[in-house]
């Protein structure tokens, strides 16, 4: 027996979309050794709230565009720098702008019911929908009339659009465009014909040529002869009196039970279901919808620039021989998105592979790691990043280590657990890698951890990734201080009053007391609260 083909994959994702069986999040189905991260490091870095925070998107493609490019795809050098140029003219050409959200516009307001009538059941007149299992009542007429509309709306759009001078929008405007000379695109603007099973085009028939039309409404001038034929000889089928009834007794009668079930259902079986297999399961279809997905993901990055209270840039991008980042009043993407006073900083390891954080908790340490990782990921997939100036290498992977304590490994303790994720990270890494470790080692005596740590560090800077280190252990700093092997960055302070903003340097205390004050358990706190226990206590 001959197998149907499966639909095509975009398809078949936006079914289970709507069918609420899988999010639009990509990552979940994304094995670790594809993509620039992996689960874990997709978790810490909290990429699904900075896709919240970027994905303007108006259309359900292009949110999976987004979605799928922050988690699966690791873009070259030369895609890149063309989102970039495509950003640029679309920041700096209103009339283009105007144009492409025009069409985004129109593709919103007609995607849904092109997908329903792709994925969708009809059900009949008789039966109530279920519209969460994709139930359309009736045959699919009006579903069939409206969903035909959006690629040849889009197509139209596209071919009045102004030219634009990046290779990458043009590139996507003469996909549609391209569209518009396939069979599917023809199909969908009709007339439709269908001869012995074969659908033909206005121009691939002739008058002579008994080919049925598809007509998407009840109305068949064909079938009114047969119709009236029909009501004609009722009587003697039913074997009745014809004085019992009228012509026009009997039209509700036919209309009900003969014209509109046995036309209806004609017409689902051999137009609308054997059509929508061919949209579905057509690579020219799937190429122009994807198309209008990632003009929509570009006008999303220009959004996430424009509504964004910080200065954006594009960043320089560069092919290197090991990984790099130098940035300067940078902020993170989602918490300074919509907050003037984050504090912005600066950071450059353009000279060293190695860098360490060290200071207090609640200093912003692990907040300014995470702005790196997220520019990092925003970077590469040409997206604009909140700095005043900003140049990047490409990385081919990033991996951020954090502590874990819900997923110890029971025969190994937290020593064991976080080593092997350490030890997984360093084997798959390169010199083209960045690595954040958020402390490193942790679980067994001081002594012990520094001497691991050491030589893990040691190695990860002999390998030639881009590793940085948030640490409390001012030690481990300090043995890369002589022969400048590294950069150090420290938690600056206004007296007392912790700044988030980092200076050049090494803290040598972490100043818990600060931290104990602020969360009021300090030494004068914990004497307060005893005494006054044990006062509670003489007086019972």
């Amino acid at each position: 027996m001959k197998k149907t083909p499966k639909m095509r994959e975009l398809f078949r994702h936006i079914r289970d979309l709507m069918l609420g069986e899988e999010t639009v999040r990509r990552n979940p189905s994304t094995a670790d050794g594809d993509g620039l991260m992996d689960q874990n490091s997709y978790r810490v870095i909290e990429v699904d709230k900075l896709l919240d925070t970027v994905d303007h998107a108006q259309t359900l493609v292009g949110k999976d565009v987004i979605h799928k490019a922050f988690s699966q795809h690791v873009l070259t050098p030369q895609q890149i720098e063309e989102k970039q140029q495509a950003l640029k003219e679309l920041s700096d050409d209103d009339e283009l702008r105007g144009d492409v959200n025009r069409l985004l516009e129109t593709a919103a307001e007609k995607e849904y019911v092109f997908y329903r009538l792709l994925l969708s059941t009809f059900v009949g007149f008789i039966f109530s929908p279920d519209e969460d299992r994709l139930e359309e009542a009736g045959y699919g007429y009006g579903v069939y009339d409206k969903a035909t509309a959006f690629l040849p709306e889009a197509v139209t759009q596209a071919q009045n659009i102004k030219k634009p001078k990046s290779v990458y929008i043009q590139g996507l405007i003469d996909e549609l465009i391209i569209f518009s000379g396939t069979k599917p695109y023809k199909l969908m603007v009709g007339p439709v014909y269908m001869l012995m099973g074969k659908f033909l085009l206005k121009n691939e028939r002739s008058w002579k040529t008994p080919a049925i039309k598809l007509r998407t409404s009840l109305f068949k001038p064909a079938l009114l002869p047969l119709a009236f034929l029909a009501m004609v000889l009722m009587p003697y089928i039913l074997n009745v009196s014809i004085a019992q009834f009228t012509v026009f007794s009997l039209i509700p009668f036919i209309i009900l039970v003969f014209y509109v079930p046995v036309v209806s259902d004609f017409d689902k079986q051999a137009f609308i279901l054997p059509l929508r297999r061919i949209f579905a399961r057509s690579q020219d279809v799937e190429r122009a919808v994807y198309a209008i997905g990632q003009l929509d993901e570009l006008m999303s990055y220009h959004l996430y620039a424009e509504k964004n209270v910080h200065q954006t840039v594009l960043p320089t991008m560069v092919v290197s021989s090991s990984q790099y980042i130098d940035v300067t009043a940078a902020v993170n993407p989602v918490l300074g998105f919509s907050d003037e006073q984050y504090v912005a900083n600066d950071f450059d390891t353009s000279q060293h592979n190695l860098a360490f954080f060290t200071g207090p908790n609640s200093g912003g340490k692990t907040a300014f790691c995470k702005t790196l990782a997220q520019i990092q990921l925003l970077s590469q997939v040409g997206c604009y990043v909140p700095a005043e100036k900003a140049t990047l290498s490409i990385a081919d992977r990033i991996y951020y280590q954090a502590p874990e304590i819900n997923s110890l490994d029971h025969e190994v303790g937290r020593f064991g657990t976080e080593l092997k994720r350490t030890r997984d990270i360093f084997t798959a890494a390169t010199p083209n890698s960045l690595v954040i470790l958020d402390e490193l080692a942790e679980g067994t005596t001081h002594k012990e951890k520094l001497e691991t740590s050491l030589i893990i560090l040691e190695a990860f800077r002999r390998l030639g990734s881009l590793t940085i280190l948030v640490t409390h252990n001012h030690e481990l700093a300090e043995h890369y201080l002589e022969g400048d092997l590294a950069v150090f960055r420290q938690v600056a302070f206004d007296g007392e009053r912790l700044t988030h903003k980092f200076i050049n340097g090494i803290s040598v205390i972490s100043h818990a007391d600060l931290v104990a004050r602020s969360v009021g358990f300090s030494k004068e706190d914990v004497e307060r609260i005893l005494e006054d226990k044990l006062v509670a206590a003489t007086a019972s």
